[in-house]
């Protein structure tokens, strides 16, 4: 790995001050769809809930700051966001009176994506990362774990083989604005420039529905996963889309000649008893961020999964290779904290008309 990476120059994109997570709101329709530079109040009555993944949806007979009824379709973040910030949904039922506050949609006049709900009891619900309550001074609101991102050192004999946690208060792998960014354009190709300057959002957005995220772009999924062994593999289970990637540690010679997939074909090895490396190709899902910046069938990644030496830490770098589509290879880091509690639960996505 060491000689690999230094026989080749690598564009190492800094992450921090860039949006996080949170304020991206589970990126499959928010920035897009709503205005996340402003925020509007509702008020009304709950005629219909949807529980569901990507995003929760409500329907309310309301009334906005202007006086104006109307029916308004209303958006939040999904069920698995909730489990992981520990917040129950029980909150919320049809038939009752609630206060809410969001960001408009930008196509439509009804449309709200929910940041804060005034519940019936008069507890306010914060769905996000550093929100301000707005009505109450009784909140509920994800777990202080979460909101601090400190893992669990309790156990470090559990090694890499456990449930892994994405901190909300850490940006994402790939930033939404990768493509607008002037010194990621500039290590594009030419044809890779003329793709994302054709890409629509409305049209060619490949988050909007419930198919799987391929690789690398499945990489920054925000929802738990967790490392299984399985005989002579690796196998890497995220809740988002119930994705399962197989890290192959006694690799087929024949892997080469084998068909492109969604997640390609994973090579792992041991570096050190806490480092493991693993080298991917053969993935044809098209797509670098799933933001207009495209991915060649002849890219590949190389990856490490590095466990901290406390155990409540697991350090990953992705380092992705694609002279079709970058002029220099492109290097990106995030991590993931250990919680005790946390599992990786049943995605079920199911579309509505925003998404």
């Amino acid at each position: 790995m060491a000689s690999r990476t230094r026989s080749i120059s690598i564009v190492t994109y800094t992450l921090i001050g860039l949006t996080s997570f949170n304020d991206l709101a589970a990126h499959h329709a928010v920035a897009g769809s709503y205005d996340t530079s402003r925020m509007i109040e509702v008020e009304g009555i709950v005629t219909d809930v949807l529980w569901r993944n990507p995003h929760v949806q409500v329907s309310l007979q309301g009334t906005d700051e202007s006086g104006q009824e109307s029916v308004w379709e209303l958006a939040t973040t999904s069920l698995s966001n909730m489990r992981r910030w520990k917040i129950a949904p029980d909150f919320l039922a049809v038939g009752d009176s609630i206060r809410v506050a969001g960001n408009p949609a930008v196509r439509g006049e009804h449309g709200l994506y929910i940041r804060n709900i005034l519940t019936r009891s008069g507890e306010e619900v914060l769905l996000g990362l550093n929100l301000q309550p707005r009505w109450s001074n009784q909140t509920i609101e994800m777990a202080e774990s979460r909101r601090l991102g400190i893992g669990d050192t309790s156990t470090p004999e559990l090694g890499i083989f456990r449930v892994w946690s994405t901190p909300d208060n850490i940006p994402v792998l790939i930033p939404r604005s990768f493509g607008r960014d002037p010194a990621n354009r500039a290590n594009l190709t030419q044809p890779a420039v003329a793709v994302l300057d054709a890409y629509v959002w409305e049209r060619d957005n490949p988050l909007r529905d419930c198919a799987p995220k391929g690789m690398p772009t499945i990489m920054e999924a925000p929802y738990p996963f967790v490392m299984i062994q399985d005989g002579d593999e690796i196998l890497w289970h995220n809740e988002e889309y119930d994705t399962v990637r197989t890290i192959h540690m006694s690799p087929d010679v024949s892997a080469g000649s084998r068909a492109p997939s969604l997640l390609g074909y994973s090579i792992g090895r041991w570096e050190n008893e806490r480092t493991l490396v693993v080298n991917t190709t053969n993935m044809n899902w098209g797509h670098f961020d799933g933001q207009g910046v495209q991915l060649s069938t002849s890219a590949r990644t190389i990856e490490r999964f590095q466990l901290s030496e406390l155990g409540d830490r697991l350090d990953y770098a992705l380092i992705v290779v694609d002279p079709e589509t970058f002029i220099q290879p492109v290097s990106l880091e995030k991590y993931w904290v250990w919680y005790p509690d946390a599992a990786v639960g049943t995605y079920e996505c199911s579309l509505s008309a925003e998404d």
